[in-house]
């Protein structure tokens, strides 16, 4: 089971940005985590509600985003010569870059959650494997020093079917946009403005309401020689862990 949560914060709260017209992505001030076979991530002790673990604290498109990004790369099957490498040794990915490596590099990246704008941030990683059955795993680790909510490992791995986790892409996809639907309805509801800008908003929400839709249509072109070639320079330069 794969969930994406969320909620949005009351318009009345929402800060306005520098210009102080709505923002779409502003809009989407809230907090969100990700439910994945019992294991709620993006829960930290340094976000706490009634002095208990609470959601990130942040604009939920940015996870909503992020997920669209990768999403293309995560359902595009891993061979399973290359699944092992996926979390092998992180620490491998993440040293100085090694010459000729870049297709390897970009194909890693393609599958890494960006975390670096959260305080206690976890490193995950997705991909898809049909060796055995048709799954994406999710690996996340956390760094010694943050600390976590004691439902969640410090490292660890879920697999979910693929079927299920396009299920929750389609249903983040649609509650958020729904939700910034009706958000934007309330903000017209005020009455009327002398700009455009509540104009260019309801555009700009059009736009996006079609996002999950085009990324679908997109296909990776891995040129998969290139990538075990890197792969092979990355860890050849590794030297063995005691």
């Amino acid at each position: 089971m794969i969930r994406f949560h969320f909620r949005l914060r009351p318009l009345a709260d929402v800060e306005t940005w520098g210009d102080r017209h709505p923002h779409w992505f502003g809009l989407t001030d809230g907090w969100y985590w990700i439910d994945v076979n019992g294991h709620k991530l993006f829960h930290h002790p340094s976000n706490t509600v009634a002095g208990k673990p609470a959601p990130v604290d942040y604009y939920v498109a940015r996870l909503w985003e992020d997920l669209l990004e990768m999403l293309p790369s995560v359902l595009e099957p891993v061979p399973a010569d290359l699944v092992d490498r996926m979390t092998r040794d992180h620490d491998a990915w993440c040293e100085e870059a090694v010459e000729d490596a870049e297709a390897a590099l970009d194909w890693y990246s393609s599958h890494f959650m960006y975390t670096g704008y959260l305080a206690t941030s976890p490193r995950v990683v997705l991909w898809r494997s049909i060796a055995d059955q048709d799954m994406i795993t999710v690996d996340w680790r956390h760094a010694a020093e943050h600390g976590l909510d004691c439902t969640v490992p410090r490292q660890g791995q879920a697999s979910v079917p693929t079927e299920l986790f396009l299920r929750a892409m389609e249903e983040l996809n649609r509650e958020l946009i729904d939700a910034m639907g009706r958000r934007i309805t309330e903000i017209e509801a005020r009455g009327p403005n002398p700009d455009t800008h509540l104009e260019q908003l309801r555009q700009e929400h059009r736009q996006r309401s079609r996002s999950l839709a085009a990324t679908l249509q997109h296909v990776p072109a891995t040129d998969w020689t290139a990538v075990r070639e890197g792969v092979a320079r990355i860890f050849s330069t590794r030297t063995p862990r005691p």
